[in-house]
């Protein structure tokens, strides 16, 4: 047998030999039982992220038309108005081509004038060809003339109409032409005035990439000119939240930030749209949620990085425990000091519990008597499934139960609800705490460790709330040592 394998056989030995004397000979020292008090307290939940100062609504201002700036009317910061004249492209070639087309108009409608001349000189024609087969028809009757004379005379008369017809289809020719001709007059009217460039909002100058006398070619994108930023009293800040914590994060949240050109002043705002387009950058998934803030200072430039906590849950003075009695567990001596029946000692049943959701239920989403009883049903249904899922007197079911039974629920309430109902429920389910519902602390009293099993609340980075299960002054285990005999 190898030296490896007896050292491993030695090792085993040696610990089981331990673990044996130490059944045989307890250890007979006190134990150090280090407790706090479950006191009363604010309890603050905020998720942490960064995210870049914008105005509520920018706008790149650029051109349709190539050419040369003329004249530049703005610089950086500038304030402008709606329609005011921010730059102008040369605009000679523009009036150049407008001059062109003016007169394109008027030879248009010279040549209307012309072809309605021709109308009248045709119709001139054609009353004088009907007068003379008039005249010859009647000379035949009376056998002074022949009948060649009237079919000559029926033959003229005719042909002036058709020239009378031409004529106004020459005149309505014309007319085209002269809409044609005004068309393109406009089209160059609407170039020259292009080469006014407006603002197309209130607001200030922000960006100006341009300068006098540059040359700018408008081809399949109109290329920018300024950027405008409007009414900087309100801004927004877009900031990424990690996917682990947007589930927190709902409509209407209070926000404070800073920006690190004013370190010792915080600011205020609120979540007013979460984006469900998701940012993936190097595996790291974040979600954009869109803060308003009032800036009536103007401190709060575009571009600033500004540091977010989003307030996804506050109460006020209610019991709380410090994080680290979440972890104890009784080990090794401190289990010879847990009361034998103290698993009995517990919280409101899951009975309790579901009529408590009930009337939230009821209260938050405004049911009717209908959808109360159907709601009923559901739950009573669910809470009977965790409570069946283990062996009588086990622990209470595992959050992996829990959580099916809650996607079942919400599978039943959206099939009985409103679309708005449905949204407040969701909305309901996104304000839950993250973390353990139900867990168990320990109690030190009368010398013996007592379990108490706990509903959790909200969360900071010091304390946890206990909603019901453990009063106010309960003294919690933060942990065990043996002492000396």
């Amino acid at each position: 047998m190898s030296t490896r394998w007896l050292t491993i056989l030695l090792v085993a030995g040696l610990a089981g030999g331990a673990g044996y004397y130490y059944l045989q000979h307890p250890p007979t020292g006190k134990l150090d039982v280090q407790t706090v008090a479950a006191t009363r307290a604010d309890v603050r939940r905020v998720v942490s992220s960064t995210g870049a100062v914008s105005a509520l609504v920018t706008v790149d201002v650029g051109t349709q038309i190539s050419g040369k700036i003329g004249e530049l009317n703005v610089d950086f910061s500038s304030p402008v108005k709606r329609g005011q004249v921010l730059a102008r492209i040369e605009s000679s070639t523009f009036e150049s081509s407008v001059r062109e087309q003016e007169a394109g108009v008027a030879i248009a409608q010279a040549n209307i004038a012309l072809q309605q001349a021709g109308v009248e000189r045709a119709a001139a024609n054609l009353h004088k060809a009907e007068l003379d087969l008039s005249r010859a028809e009647q000379l035949v009757t009376k056998g002074a003339a022949s009948q060649s004379t009237v079919d000559a005379a029926l033959a003229a008369q005719l042909s002036a109409k058709a020239d009378v017809a031409t004529a106004a289809a020459q005149v309505d020719n014309a007319k085209a032409t002269l809409a044609q001709r005004q068309a393109t007059l406009d089209s160059a009217r609407i170039d020259l005035d292009r080469t006014y460039i407006r603002s197309p909002i209130d607001g200030v100058i922000i960006d100006r990439v341009v300068e006098t006398g540059q040359t700018v070619a408008a081809s399949m994108t109109a290329p920018k000119l300024f950027t405008i930023a409007e009414d900087l009293a309100h801004v927004q800040i877009l900031a990424q939240v990690d996917e682990a914590d947007i589930g927190q994060v709902t409509s209407d949240n209070v926000v404070s930030f800073t920006v690190d050109a004013y370190p010792d002043v915080t600011f205020q705002g609120k979540v007013r749209q979460i984006r469900l387009a998701s940012v993936s950058l190097q595996n790291v998934v974040t979600y954009t949620v869109v803060i308003d803030a009032e800036n009536p200072l103007g401190r709060l430039l575009p571009g600033m990085t500004a540091n977010v906590e989003i307030v996804t849950g506050e109460h006020k003075q209610v019991v709380v425990v410090p994080n680290e009695v979440l972890r104890f567990q009784p080990r090794g001596p401190a289990q010879a000091a847990i009361v034998q029946d103290g698993m009995s000692t517990g919280v409101s049943q899951l009975s309790d519990r579901g009529s408590r959701m009930l009337e939230r239920l009821k209260t938050q989403l405004e049911l009717s008597d209908d959808e109360m009883g159907k709601v009923r049903t559901a739950l009573e249904a669910e809470f009977a499934a965790i409570k069946n899922a283990g062996p009588p007197g086990s622990a209470p079911a595992s959050d992996d139960v829990r959580e099916q039974a809650r996607m079942r629920i919400a599978k039943v309430l959206r099939a009985m609800l409103s679309p708005d109902k449905y949204k407040k429920y969701e909305e309901m389910q996104r304000q839950r705490p993250n973390g353990p519902r139900r867990v168990t602390l320990w109690a030190y009293e009368n010398g013996a460790l007592v379990p108490r099993e706990v509903r959790l609340g909200l969360a900071d980075q010091s304390f946890t709330e206990v909603v019901d299960g453990l009063p106010e002054g309960a003294q919690v285990v933060l942990r065990v040592r043996e002492g000396t005999p």
